[in-house]
């Protein structure tokens, strides 16, 4: 078997996805999406 090192994938930014998912959960935060209201409908 053949020995393969990691040199040749591709360098993966993770703080920019991380910045740019934060960037849609604060837009999406402020227009309203994916609030949690627990109605108590039996009192």
């Amino acid at each position: 078997m053949p020995h393969t090192s990691d040199n040749d994938k591709k360098a993966k930014d993770n703080q920019a996805l991380h910045e740019e998912k934060n960037k849609m959960k604060d837009l999406n935060r402020q227009a309203g999406k994916n609030q949690y209201s627990k109605k108590t409908d039996h009192i």
